[in-house]
């Protein structure tokens, strides 16, 4: 009789658990001491400001789960710089599915104005490290794997870091972090940093995006090393 209010209790547990929503908030990790000019500082700090104002949320249902930036719950500020800065660098336009029934992964974003649809052909090819500390409460375990980046002279390939818990036995995580045999705690993505805050009980139906017109990655970073190329020539020419 008690096993089987064991089984019951955990089956509730890991139903509870997959059917969340996850609330994160950005920080950002910038060394001052290489910024030598002043004005640059101080627009990095009101940056830094106007990005603890943000807040992103993941939405786990059964297998599946939704990654997005919530409304601000502050005015955001009247700097259109100071913003466009900050949503740049918690890549704000992004929006990532993950099915971990099916291992597929679709981002939905923006570049240029563009629109975009890109699915990976893998997931995140994790290495787990023998590094463990407490995040918030948390008992978590550190993992690295490489991802690439768009920034000014095209596309690179940079490592990414996840804390991930193994005691919240599910694969999803923020920012297309997934894969990990337990929820990301914490990720950093070059400068920004993303930290679970809070976890609410409620159950939100998840729509499968759209997957007809999506790129494949290595289709979606080929067009954009080239767009930032041509982006590059025009100013210099």
């Amino acid at each position: 009789m008690f096993y089987k209010y064991f089984l019951l209790s955990l089956l509730v547990y890991n139903l509870s658990i997959a059917q969340q929503t996850y609330i994160y908030k950005p920080s950002a990790n910038i060394d001052y001491k290489s910024i030598k000019i002043g004005d640059v500082k101080e627009l990095m700090r009101n940056v830094e400001n106007e990005l603890i104002k943000f807040e992103f949320k993941l939405v786990v249902n059964s297998n599946k789960s939704f990654f997005e930036k919530s409304e601000n719950l502050v005015n955001e500020s009247k700097n259109i710089q100071v913003v466009s800065i900050a949503k740049a660098m918690s890549y704000a336009n992004d929006n990532w599915f993950y099915d971990s029934e099916k291992s597929y992964l679709q981002l939905d974003t923006k570049f240029m104005n563009k629109a975009f649809s890109v699915k990976f052909d893998e997931l995140p090819n994790w290495e787990i490290k023998n590094e463990k500390k407490t995040i918030g409460g948390y008992e978590v375990i550190k993992a690295v794997t490489t991802r690439k980046f768009i920034g000014s002279k095209g596309v690179k390939e940079k490592e990414i870091e996840a804390w991930f818990c193994p005691d919240i036995s599910i694969s999803h995580g923020p920012m297309g972090a997934v894969g990990l045999p337990g929820l990301v705690i914490q990720l950093r993505l070059q400068n920004t940093i993303y930290t679970l805050e809070q976890i609410k009980d409620e159950t939100i139906k998840i729509e499968e995006p759209k997957s007809d017109e999506a790129l494949s990655s290595e289709q979606f970073y080929l067009v954009i090393d080239r767009k930032v190329g041509n982006f590059r020539e025009s100013i210099n020419n």
